[in-house]
Formats: C-alpha cells, structure tokens, sequence
C-alpha cells in the first residue's frame, strides 16, 4: 500500500512539472478558445484580440499583466450583454498567466 501511495505521489507532482517555463502563445490560445465554445462569444475574436497583444514586445510583468486587465475592460464594454463573461474572465486569467511565466521563467519563443 505504500509503494502504491509513493506511485501516486510521484505521479501528481510530476504533473506540476510544466508551470516551471512560459506559456506559448498556442498553448495560450489552446486554454482560451474552449471556454468561448458554448458560450455568446461563438466567434473567436476575444482570444484573437488577447493574442495580438501577447504578440507585442513586453516590457515588464506589470505592464503586460495592466493590457490583459486593459483589453478585459474592453471586452467587457462589447460583449458582456453578448453572455461572455466566463469567457472574458478566462481569457483574462490566462492572458495575465501568459504575463506572469513570460517574466518569471523566459521568453515563450524559445519554449516552442
């Protein structure tokens, strides 16, 4: 039974393995658009409009992570009457993970 445990172990922290470098910008893409499916957002315009900005030079964390929040505002003055707001959190969330690993861990290009 303790071999079994130590397995199980082993096995869930292996899983946390990939937070440790940048998101790429298809995985980004990859975690938003499902959340829209289902949804008002029925076209993939929001992630489109997150990934544009993700495309861009970055210059710090707290200027990256102000955008995601920044264009999440936008989003919202145009699609929330659409029932886009779990999208747009999602989105937003993910933008700001994105942010986040970009300078935490290096450049998301080099990851791809």
């Amino acid at each position: 039974m303790r071999h079994v445990l130590t397995a199980l172990l082993l096995f869930s922290l292996a899983g946390c393995a990939g937070a440790d470098r940048p998101l790429t910008l298809s995985e980004f893409y990859g975690f938003c658009w499902p959340m829209q499916q289902g949804s008002g957002c029925w076209d993939d315009n929001l992630c489109e409009d997150y990934r544009g900005f993700l495309q861009q030079e970055q210059t710090s964390k707290a200027e990256c992570i102000k955008g995601c929040n920044e264009i999440e505002t936008m989003e919202w003055r145009q699609n929330a009457l659409r029932g886009c707001d779990g999208s747009i959190r999602n989105a937003t969330d993910w933008c700001e993970k994105y942010c986040r690993r970009l300078f935490d861990y290096g450049n998301p290009a080099q990851a791809e």
